[in-house]
């Protein structure tokens, strides 16, 4: 009798796990335990370049960069690395005039992104500020909701 009854605890707890595990599957698969999906959208800027505003639709990424040094800034390249592959990683001559804002500049992506989903990139934009050193790198990191 002590045998039966030990096996059958076994075989309850044994079916308790199974569900479980099959919970914390269907989870995973639907991203509840992605972070991204749930810290919202976030920059971490650089230390000469400011982002006044993103977006990210379809298979474009569209920044607004804003001057942090006093110069006016002539942007020479953005490399965006990432979640998403780019097709257009520069853009020559933009310029940012001192304490100011750029136009909308737009990094063309190598897919579209899904509406609604987050995604990471890293941008780094190479500058020349008026009388300073040309070639400078400023780096940001991006988690964009495309919409």
């Amino acid at each position: 009798m002590k045998g039966q009854t030990a096996l059958e605890y076994l075989i309850t707890y044994g079916w308790a796990i199974l569900v479980i595990l099959v919970v914390l599957a269907v989870l995973w698969y639907y991203g509840v335990f992605n972070p991204a999906k749930w810290s919202g959208e976030s920059v971490s800027e650089g230390s000469a370049i400011k982002v006044i505003d993103k977006q990210l639709i379809g298979s474009e990424l569209k920044l607004i960069l804003g001057d942090k040094t006093g110069s006016q800034l002539t942007l020479t390249k953005i490399d965006v690395a990432g979640d998403v592959s780019t097709t257009t990683p520069w853009i020559l001559g933009a310029v940012i005039p001192a304490g100011g804002n750029s136009s909308t500049l737009t990094v063309t992506l190598g897919a579209a992104a899904s509406t609604g989903s987050f995604y990471k990139f890293t941008v780094t934009t190479t500058y020349s500020a008026t009388g300073g050193i040309a070639d400078q790198k400023d780096t940001a990191q991006y988690n964009i909701k495309a919409v």
